[in-house]
């Protein structure tokens, strides 16, 4: 799956979400909120990495959380000659006082916010935490800022978390934040989008699942 190598002038990006995890089946809002692959999480990426193994990779990059490192793992063991990187940039939204909680627990305890949520208020953030619009400037920034830094001629296996894909696959498709949540993304889901020099974006696959894993 897309083997050829880098190229002067593209900065190719397989971005990932991480795998399934320990409190997933809870319905629990995480955020920032550091938590563990489950072993299912981690059997989808090890699959993952098997089947990205022809990938000439030069950049391997997960946010600072638990989980995104914990998935990027199976990557690293087999390219010993590259250094991973966690970047703070690529963290989830912060949910502030919501994260660890469930969807459940959020609508009792703050109705109104919950609703706001949901009605993609793009100014709304819980308390201690980051509007979408905060949440967008931050990962588009974090995005250039490393193109800016590595330059282009690279293949990146980048593994982050849902609504981080989701705010790079917008900004690639030219959409805007109001189609937010007509997006998904799958635990160990594979996305690739070209940057090119000079260019627009190219999303050349979009939420492509690691195939076997229940």
């Amino acid at each position: 799956m897309f083997p050829d190598p880098p190229i002067p002038g593209r900065f190719r990006l397989f971005l990932m979400r991480h795998g399934h995890l320990e409190n997933s089946d809870n319905g629990s809002i995480n955020g920032q909120f550091d938590v563990s692959l489950s072993p299912v999480g981690q059997r989808q990426m090890e699959l993952r990495a098997k089947q990205l193994a022809g990938i000439q990779a030069t950049l391997l990059i997960s946010s600072t959380l638990l989980r995104t490192k914990q998935s990027l793992e199976p990557f690293a063991r087999t390219r010993p000659d590259i250094a991973p990187l966690s970047l703070e940039g690529f963290k989830e939204r912060s949910f502030g006082s919501w994260e660890g909680k469930t969807r459940r627990e959020i609508s009792e305890e703050d109705p109104k916010g919950f609703v706001r949520w949901q009605e993609l208020d793009l100014s709304f953030a819980p308390d201690g935490g980051e509007s979408l619009l905060n949440f967008k400037d931050r990962i588009n920034r974090a995005m250039e800022d490393l193109i800016l830094e590595k330059g282009y001629g690279h293949n990146a296996i980048l593994i982050a978390h849902s609504g981080v894909n989701r705010i790079l696959l917008l900004d690639a498709l030219g959409a805007d934040l109001s189609r937010y949540f007509r997006l998904t993304q799958a635990y160990g889901a594979l996305n690739v989008i070209d940057y090119t020099e000079g260019g627009e974006p190219t999303v050349l696959l979009m939420n492509h699942p690691p195939e076997d894993v229940l």
